[in-house]
């Protein structure tokens, strides 16, 4: 019993941690009120994205296959592909498997999105995005000790990550962006914690851990997979011996393996292979879209120019940084992460953080990169863009490199300025960051009036009323 009581005394300190609690509930406190099935029950405001896994889920459960030909918003949704005459989604089925866990429970209790949609829906952002968001504030919290701040700092980072790079704008709605967000910080933050061990025997838990969370991240969002891979390259970067690292290699990627595993085997049954149906180019007979993009037809041939295409990549990079839909136009503060690497780069930080924050840097810059050249059309951007929602909240970490040093007034002021400007444009974004139609016009002044003047709100049926 003393044994017991001496244990407790002197783990106390450890048992309650305020300030890594402190900005989890806050984040939680301002998303919560907002989450979409809240603020926007009505189905005609929802997403064909929201829709299309919600059937998923759906099917799973009641029905015990990933076809959505018999589910709530089967014909409503337009994510959708026909294969050998049954209707699936297009998007990739790993989040949706791990949603109808909790739905599992429900519809076993008599909650079932045909009778309760508003609370199973609420339910299941809260369980699949909105509280994940909450908990990558505690990891920033935890991933700061690499800069040795103190504790208030620390939690100050989490908050600024979560507020300044716009991933609580996706906090409010079922999407996968903001899901696979918080996995590839949780992969960071457990190859971080393998540096602060700094002993192969002891890290391989939080080796394979990383390749888990990194997996995940790949298989919800796919883009993630370049982070996956070259993660890799992180923990080769350890200051062990060369066997050490080979293992240290071997381990992450045996952990990254299961959920890929994961994934083939439910999106075999859709495609066929790994490649998720919306990344397809092109589908054949028996696999199509059920929607034609407005681009398609005969002026394909004209666009296929080299110089054209090289053109239309070029301002397709200006729309990405500083367009409508832009990084910096929405995010400025996001110039403090990158300050952030600069310093790291230039300081006798640890070859493997540096090979962190290289591989921030690069990730980043492939799939701003791909998207460039895609053919994706900018109206499923969504608010600010949706795709970069992965990785834009690992790159404003770094920030915290430049909050360890001294600095004039004046540049805390003007990173206090860059922080609010971020911060409110991201809440702006919280109340309505998916509309069904997408955005037109710059998306913080577009949410601002949608939340003003809800479009459709004589029309739209509210969900309550199908209970």
């Amino acid at each position: 019993m003393q044994f017991l009581i001496n244990y407790l005394n002197s783990h106390e300190r450890q048992l309650v941690r305020p300030w890594a609690l402190s900005a989890p509930i806050l984040v939680l406190l301002l998303t919560v009120p907002l989450v979409r099935p809240l603020l926007r029950p009505e189905l005609d405001t929802m997403s064909d994205d929201e829709q299309a896994r919600l059937s998923t889920v759906q099917a799973i459960v009641e029905h015990h296959t990933l076809a959505i030909d018999n589910t709530l918003f089967a014909h409503s949704t337009r994510d959708t592909i026909t294969v050998h005459g049954h209707l699936y989604s297009d998007q990739p089925p790993v989040m949706a498997a791990m949603l109808s866990v909790p739905y599992w429970v429900m519809f076993h209790r008599g909650v079932t999105l045909e009778h309760n949609s508003l609370w199973v829906m609420f339910i299941l952002t809260l369980v699949g995005v909105t509280v994940p968001v909450a908990l990558s504030a505690g990891l920033v919290y935890k991933m700061g000790r690499l800069f040795e701040l103190g504790r208030p700092w620390r939690a100050a980072l989490g908050l600024a990550v979560v507020l300044g790079s716009g991933l609580i704008s996706y906090a409010t709605v079922l999407n996968a962006h903001a899901l696979a967000a918080t996995f590839l910080l949780s992969a960071g933050a457990c190859l971080v914690q393998v540096g602060l061990i700094n002993d192969m025997r002891k890290s391989s838990g939080w080796l394979a851990l990383a390749g888990v969370a990194a997996g995940l991240s790949a298989v919800i969002d796919p883009p993630a997979l370049v982070f996956a891979v070259a993660l890799a390259l992180v923990v080769g970067a350890f200051r062990w011996r060369l066997g050490a690292r080979a293992l240290a290699i071997c381990i992450y990627l045996l952990g990254a393996t299961a959920p890929v595993a994961f994934h083939a085997v439910l999106n075999e049954s859709i495609t066929g292979d790994l490649v998720p149906a919306y990344l397809r180019p092109q589908f054949d007979s028996s696999l199509r879209r059920e929607i034609v993009r407005p681009d398609a037809g005969e002026d394909d041939d004209d666009e296929s120019g080299f110089q054209v295409g090289i053109a239309r990549a070029f301002w397709r990079a200006v729309d990405v940084l500083i367009g409508t839909h832009g990084i910096f136009t929405h995010f400025p503060v996001l110039v403090m992460g990158l300050l952030g690497i600069t310093m790291v780069m230039h300081r006798h930080w640890p070859s493997s953080t540096k090979m962190l924050a290289t591989v921030t840097v690069a990730g980043s810059v492939a799939i701003l990169l791909l998207y460039c050249v895609s053919s994706t059309e900018w109206g499923e951007a969504m608010f600010a863009t949706r795709w970069f929602v992965l990785f834009l909240p690992l790159m404003l970490f770094w920030a915290g490199a430049w909050l360890r040093r001294p600095h004039r007034p004046m540049s805390w002021v003007a990173a206090g300025v860059l922080m609010a400007f971020s911060a409110t444009v991201s809440i702006i974004g919280a109340t309505g960051s998916f509309p069904r139609d997408g955005f037109d016009r710059y998306t913080a002044v577009g949410a601002m009036q949608n939340l003003l003047s809800p479009p459709n709100a004589a029309s739209a049926a509210p969900v309550l009323a199908r209970q």
